[in-house]
Protein backbone atom coordinates (compact mmCIF):
# COMPACT_ATOMS: atom_id res chain seq x y z
CA UNK A 1 0.00 0.00 0.00
CA UNK A 2 1.40 3.62 -0.79
CA UNK A 3 1.16 5.98 1.27
CA UNK A 4 2.08 10.34 1.73
CA UNK A 5 4.01 12.05 4.78
CA UNK A 6 2.24 11.47 7.90
CA UNK A 7 0.81 14.62 9.20
CA UNK A 8 0.09 16.11 5.51
CA UNK A 9 -3.93 16.25 4.23
CA UNK A 10 -3.18 13.89 2.16
CA UNK A 11 -1.75 11.08 4.19
CA UNK A 12 -5.00 12.11 6.61
CA UNK A 13 -7.10 11.13 3.10
CA UNK A 14 -5.58 7.90 2.26
CA UNK A 15 -6.17 7.06 5.87
CA UNK A 16 -10.08 8.28 5.90
CA UNK A 17 -10.38 6.86 2.69
CA UNK A 18 -9.46 3.30 3.91
CA UNK A 19 -11.49 3.95 6.92
CA UNK A 20 -14.00 4.19 4.80
CA UNK A 21 -14.24 1.54 2.62
CA UNK A 22 -12.14 3.14 -0.22
CA UNK A 23 -14.61 5.30 -1.50
CA UNK A 24 -17.20 8.20 -0.02
CA UNK A 25 -18.96 10.98 -0.46
CA UNK A 26 -17.35 14.28 0.71
CA UNK A 27 -20.45 14.63 3.62
CA UNK A 28 -18.67 11.56 5.28
CA UNK A 29 -15.45 12.19 4.48
CA UNK A 30 -15.68 16.04 6.38
CA UNK A 31 -16.57 14.31 10.41
CA UNK A 32 -13.95 11.71 9.90
CA UNK A 33 -11.24 13.67 8.62
CA UNK A 34 -12.04 16.19 11.56
CA UNK A 35 -11.90 13.53 14.24
CA UNK A 36 -7.77 12.28 13.01
CA UNK A 37 -6.76 15.95 13.04
CA UNK A 38 -8.29 16.96 16.12
CA UNK A 39 -7.32 13.65 17.86
CA UNK A 40 -3.39 14.51 17.16
CA UNK A 41 -4.11 18.34 17.81
CA UNK A 42 -4.04 19.34 14.05
CA UNK A 43 -6.06 22.26 12.88
CA UNK A 44 -9.74 22.44 12.04
CA UNK A 45 -10.68 25.62 10.54
CA UNK A 46 -13.44 26.97 8.29
CA UNK A 47 -10.95 26.30 5.25
CA UNK A 48 -10.58 22.81 5.90
CA UNK A 49 -13.39 21.40 3.90
CA UNK A 50 -11.78 23.26 0.77
CA UNK A 51 -8.70 21.92 1.47
CA UNK A 52 -9.82 18.72 1.24
CA UNK A 53 -11.73 19.06 -1.51
CA UNK A 54 -8.37 20.78 -3.31
CA UNK A 55 -5.82 17.73 -2.20
CA UNK A 56 -8.27 15.53 -3.70
CA UNK A 57 -8.71 17.10 -7.06
CA UNK A 58 -4.75 17.92 -7.19
CA UNK A 59 -4.54 13.86 -7.03
CA UNK A 60 -6.88 12.60 -9.24
CA UNK A 61 -5.87 12.29 -13.01
CA UNK A 62 -9.12 13.41 -14.81
CA UNK A 63 -9.23 16.53 -12.90
CA UNK A 64 -7.88 19.92 -14.58
CA UNK A 65 -6.10 20.45 -11.52
CA UNK A 66 -4.03 17.58 -11.34
CA UNK A 67 -0.58 17.85 -10.06
CA UNK A 68 1.67 14.59 -11.08
CA UNK A 69 0.43 11.89 -7.83
CA UNK A 70 -2.71 10.09 -8.63
CA UNK A 71 -4.16 8.61 -5.54
CA UNK A 72 -8.00 9.38 -6.23
CA UNK A 73 -10.88 9.07 -8.90
CA UNK A 74 -13.92 10.14 -9.29
CA UNK A 75 -16.59 7.90 -9.18
CA UNK A 76 -19.57 9.08 -10.29
CA UNK A 77 -18.10 11.81 -12.46
CA UNK A 78 -17.26 15.30 -11.34
CA UNK A 79 -19.20 17.15 -9.70
CA UNK A 80 -20.92 14.31 -7.30
CA UNK A 81 -18.38 14.50 -4.61
CA UNK A 82 -17.94 10.90 -4.50
CA UNK A 83 -14.15 9.80 -4.96
CA UNK A 84 -12.23 6.54 -4.39
CA UNK A 85 -8.84 5.73 -3.85
CA UNK A 86 -7.03 3.90 -7.18
CA UNK A 87 -5.93 0.25 -6.09
CA UNK A 88 -2.45 0.82 -4.97
CA UNK A 89 -3.68 3.25 -2.09
CA UNK A 90 -6.45 0.54 -0.41
CA UNK A 91 -4.49 -1.28 2.45
CA UNK A 92 -4.60 -5.16 1.78
CA UNK A 93 -6.88 -7.78 3.13
CA UNK A 94 -5.16 -10.50 5.37
CA UNK A 95 -5.58 -12.63 2.87
CA UNK A 96 -3.52 -10.01 0.20
CA UNK A 97 -0.95 -9.55 2.72
CA UNK A 98 -0.06 -13.00 2.46
CA UNK A 99 -0.09 -13.63 -1.25
CA UNK A 100 1.90 -10.72 -1.78
CA UNK A 101 6.01 -11.63 -2.51
CA UNK A 102 8.38 -10.11 -0.42
CA UNK A 103 10.31 -8.57 -3.21
CA UNK A 104 7.54 -6.59 -4.37
CA UNK A 105 6.97 -5.72 -0.63
CA UNK A 106 10.55 -3.47 -1.04
CA UNK A 107 9.46 -2.18 -4.10
CA UNK A 108 12.23 -3.84 -6.48
CA UNK A 109 9.78 -5.68 -8.46
CA UNK A 110 8.30 -2.56 -9.31
CA UNK A 111 11.19 -0.47 -9.94
CA UNK A 112 12.17 -3.35 -12.70
CA UNK A 113 8.61 -3.25 -14.60
CA UNK A 114 8.50 -0.09 -14.45
CA UNK A 115 12.30 0.67 -16.52
CA UNK A 116 11.37 -2.00 -19.09
CA UNK A 117 8.12 -0.08 -20.01
CA UNK A 118 9.59 3.56 -20.38
CA UNK A 119 12.45 2.30 -22.06
CA UNK A 120 10.43 0.16 -25.06
CA UNK A 121 9.00 2.38 -27.94
CA UNK A 122 5.90 3.28 -29.25
CA UNK A 123 4.58 4.13 -32.72
CA UNK A 124 2.81 7.82 -32.41
CA UNK A 125 0.73 7.56 -35.66
CA UNK A 126 -0.81 4.55 -34.45
CA UNK A 127 -1.36 5.82 -30.83
CA UNK A 128 -2.95 9.03 -32.43
CA UNK A 129 -4.94 6.74 -35.12
CA UNK A 130 -6.62 4.71 -32.37
CA UNK A 131 -7.16 7.96 -29.89
CA UNK A 132 -9.15 8.67 -33.26
CA UNK A 133 -11.26 5.32 -33.85
CA UNK A 134 -12.05 5.81 -30.00
CA UNK A 135 -13.36 9.38 -30.51
CA UNK A 136 -10.92 9.97 -27.38
CA UNK A 137 -13.41 8.71 -24.96
CA UNK A 138 -12.33 5.53 -22.48
CA UNK A 139 -13.95 2.39 -23.00
CA UNK A 140 -14.40 1.26 -20.15
CA UNK A 141 -16.15 4.05 -18.03
CA UNK A 142 -17.13 6.37 -20.94
CA UNK A 143 -15.15 9.24 -19.69
CA UNK A 144 -14.05 11.52 -22.14
CA UNK A 145 -12.28 15.25 -21.39
CA UNK A 146 -11.07 17.86 -23.70
CA UNK A 147 -8.85 20.37 -22.03
CA UNK A 148 -8.25 24.01 -23.81
CA UNK A 149 -9.36 22.38 -27.34
CA UNK A 150 -7.94 19.37 -28.58
CA UNK A 151 -6.00 18.24 -25.93
CA UNK A 152 -7.76 15.53 -24.39
CA UNK A 153 -7.20 13.38 -21.26
CA UNK A 154 -6.99 10.18 -22.36
CA UNK A 155 -4.32 7.15 -22.56
CA UNK A 156 -3.37 3.99 -24.74
CA UNK A 157 -3.41 1.14 -23.52
CA UNK A 158 -1.86 -2.24 -24.98
CA UNK A 159 -3.71 -5.25 -24.17
CA UNK A 160 -0.75 -7.01 -24.89
CA UNK A 161 2.01 -5.28 -22.65
CA UNK A 162 5.87 -4.36 -24.52
CA UNK A 163 6.93 -5.40 -21.83
CA UNK A 164 6.39 -9.08 -21.90
CA UNK A 165 7.61 -9.12 -25.47
CA UNK A 166 11.04 -9.35 -26.50
CA UNK A 167 12.26 -7.69 -29.44
CA UNK A 168 10.80 -5.72 -31.94
CA UNK A 169 6.76 -6.60 -32.41
CA UNK A 170 4.41 -5.46 -34.88
CA UNK A 171 1.19 -3.79 -33.35
CA UNK A 172 -2.22 -3.80 -34.82
CA UNK A 173 -4.27 -0.95 -34.11
CA UNK A 174 -6.64 -3.77 -32.60
CA UNK A 175 -4.64 -4.64 -30.09
CA UNK A 176 -5.00 -0.83 -28.38
CA UNK A 177 -7.51 0.89 -26.33
CA UNK A 178 -8.23 4.13 -25.31
CA UNK A 179 -8.31 4.18 -21.31
CA UNK A 180 -9.09 7.33 -18.94
CA UNK A 181 -5.90 7.46 -16.85
CA UNK A 182 -8.16 5.77 -13.74
CA UNK A 183 -9.09 3.01 -15.70
CA UNK A 184 -5.59 2.49 -16.90
CA UNK A 185 -3.60 2.19 -13.64
CA UNK A 186 -6.87 -0.04 -12.10
CA UNK A 187 -5.15 -2.06 -15.43
CA UNK A 188 -1.48 -1.92 -14.32
CA UNK A 189 -2.97 -2.54 -10.80
CA UNK A 190 -1.88 -6.63 -11.13
CA UNK A 191 1.67 -7.51 -11.63
CA UNK A 192 1.74 -10.52 -14.10
CA UNK A 193 -0.61 -9.50 -16.65
CA UNK A 194 -2.80 -6.00 -17.03
CA UNK A 195 -6.52 -6.52 -16.23
CA UNK A 196 -8.81 -7.58 -18.90
CA UNK A 197 -11.58 -4.59 -19.89
CA UNK A 198 -13.90 -6.63 -18.40
CA UNK A 199 -12.24 -7.53 -15.19
CA UNK A 200 -11.71 -2.95 -14.86
CA UNK A 201 -15.74 -3.12 -15.58
CA UNK A 202 -16.17 -5.74 -12.44
CA UNK A 203 -13.41 -4.15 -10.57
CA UNK A 204 -14.95 -0.13 -10.58
CA UNK A 205 -18.72 -2.42 -10.27
CA UNK A 206 -17.85 -3.78 -6.67
CA UNK A 207 -15.85 -0.24 -5.99
CA UNK A 208 -19.40 1.23 -6.24
CA UNK A 209 -21.04 -1.48 -4.87
CA UNK A 210 -19.58 -1.30 -1.44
Amino acid sequence: METAKPGTWLHDLIEVYNDLGGQAAYRDVYPRAKLRREDRGASWTSAAEASIRRTIEDHAESSANFRGRSVFYSVNGHGQGVWGLMPNYLRPTDDEKQQLNPAYLEGLEGIIQEQRYLVRSRDPRLVEKRKERDDYTCQVCGFRLDVEGRKFVIDVHHLHPLGSMSGVVITSIDDLVCLCPNCHRIAHSRQDNPLTLEDIKAFRERLQKS
